[in-house]
């Protein structure tokens, strides 16, 4: 179900965007696997031309030729560290 007044997307550029990079980790006990471009990758199988090397919360390491690539779910978010209590943004 699509939320109302949200418009269905092209099958063209927007449906291939929206499904590429990671999407998903599912970590237990007995297997890893990651969701990387819509594909369910477990450890150690191919994915983009290379390997999947290991995963965490948020990420997955594809190895390739000795190389590593660190693939985040969330790109495009800048993590900072957080101020000490009591302390204000803008004191001079």
């Amino acid at each position: 179900m699509r939320p109302p007044g949200a418009r269905a997307a092209s099958a063209g550029a927007g449906a291939a965007s929206a499904a590429s990079g990671l999407q998903v980790v599912i970590t237990s006990p007995g297997r890893k696997l990651a969701v990387i471009d819509g594909a369910v990758v477990p450890l150690g199988a191919a994915v983009r031309d290379g390997t999947l090397a290991g995963v965490s919360d948020s990420a997955a390491v594809l190895g390739k030729n000795g190389e590593r690539n660190v693939v985040l779910m969330h790109p495009n978010i800048d993590k900072r560290p957080a101020r000490p209590a009591g302390t204000k943004a803008d004191a001079p």
